[in-house]
């Protein structure tokens, strides 16, 4: 993987025509790690900003950080969920290295990339050191299944509620947080941008008549994803003809869904996949499906458009924004196996449609590239 360019971060007095000085923090341990590497690498190419990115050496990417030089601020935490309370005694020195580097690289703003289970106590000391302090809010309420508990919910919540600013991902997170009680000024709604999961095949084209259909189910696998929904939708196609070679891609209880799914003949791999072994997946897809029952944006999508393909997607959330019906992708009308089945006919037996939204998914990149998200995310941390 290509190494980031060399160091930006300025420690000099700051001028008018200075970059904005931005810290972006994301301390866990894998979700994220992902899309924290390509924010940073957008930073470092943006000459308008000068970002620090603090990382938890404990995150399973650390070692691609390292190449990030002097705008690197690790952090130690820990490696397991109980590690939030046996290694607490580790909080005041993260502290102190956040708000030295705030006084010395002169931050105006950090901005959590994803609320941490220290962050309650850290954010005293990034307001003590003189920034603002902003928080990204993927989720206004856990969803069901969730690997999260309510505790570390409420933990995290206390750090999102607490930001001079909180920022969204989607419409309906932010609409759910007003409703949660949280100020409509203290909420900013941008976008989830695109995230590349590394060298990929081109899509393949249109599949050609009898030619399966290779339609991917990928990520972590809990309830709110609908993997049942999933299986109703091939079994639903195969009853109307339509041959589909499905697969299913992802760490996580699958229970008594087991039997069915090798009865159906899916390709299966549940277990955590790599950037480069996702890159490959996606390579082979014609379009991910999304069967949620509840969203509130998608990274798989974010995954999906990075590597060009299209998505069919139930109706729900911010699915809503982030799949654009006939453009980026399908929207079933409905959350059922009938409807989500006529969306990727729709859009898989129409080459004409499968074209027209493949062209829109290169020629818009832009507009959901992380450049955009990192310009984006720092106007409205810093707008009052």
């Amino acid at each position: 993987m290509p190494q980031v360019p060399i160091s930006k971060t300025l420690t000099s007095t700051t001028g008018p025509n200075d970059p904005s000085r931005v810290m972006f923090v994301y301390w866990g341990r894998r979700g994220l790690t992902r899309f924290t590497l390509q924010l940073a690498r957008a930073c470092l190419a943006d000459p308008a900003v000068a970002a620090t990115i603090s990382v938890s050496r404990q995150s399973e990417g650390f070692a691609e950080f390292e190449g990030l030089g002097a705008d690197l601020l690790p952090v130690t935490t820990y490696v397991s969920n109980i590690g939030a309370v046996t290694e607490a005694w580790r909080i005041p020195e993260a502290r102190r290295l956040i708000a030295q580097r705030i006084r010395s690289a002169k931050i105006a703003t950090v901005i959590d990339l994803m609320p941490h289970a220290w962050a309650p106590f850290v954010a005293p000391a990034i307001r003590a050191a003189g920034a603002r302090r902003a928080v990204i809010a993927h989720d206004a309420d856990v969803h069901p299944g969730d690997y999260r508990s309510g505790f570390v919910k409420s933990v995290t919540d206390r750090a999102v509620f607490s930001a001079d600013r909180i920022l969204t991902l989607s419409r309906p997170v932010t609409e759910r947080l007003v409703e949660r009680g949280v100020a409509a000024g203290r909420l900013r709604t941008l976008f989830h941008p695109d995230l590349d999961a590394g060298p990929a095949s081109p899509v393949p084209p249109t599949p050609r008549p009898g030619e399966p259909l290779r339609l991917t189910f990928l990520g972590r696998i809990m309830p709110y994803k609908g993997l049942p929904l999933f299986l109703d939708t091939i079994e639903a196609l195969r009853r109307d003809g339509i041959a589909v070679a499905p697969g299913i891609f992802g760490e996580g209880a699958l229970g008594t869904l087991r039997p069915r799914i090798e009865a159906l003949g899916i390709d299966l791999e549940n277990r955590w996949l790599s950037s480069e072994e996702i890159a490959a997946v996606l390579g082979r897809s014609h379009a991910v499906v999304l069967s949620h029952v509840e969203a509130s944006q998608s990274g798989i999508a974010a995954m999906a458009l990075g590597a060009g393909v299209p998505v069919v997607a139930t109706p729900v959330g911010g699915l809503v924004e982030q799949v654009q019906d006939g453009l980026t992708g399908v929207l079933a009308h409905a959350v059922e196996a009938r409807a989500l089945a006529d969306a990727v006919k729709r859009l898989l037996l129409d080459a004409r449609l499968f074209d027209t939204v493949a062209a829109f998914i290169r020629a818009t990149a832009g507009e959901r590239s992380m450049a955009r998200f990192v310009r984006e995310c720092i106007a409205a941390t810093a707008s009052d």
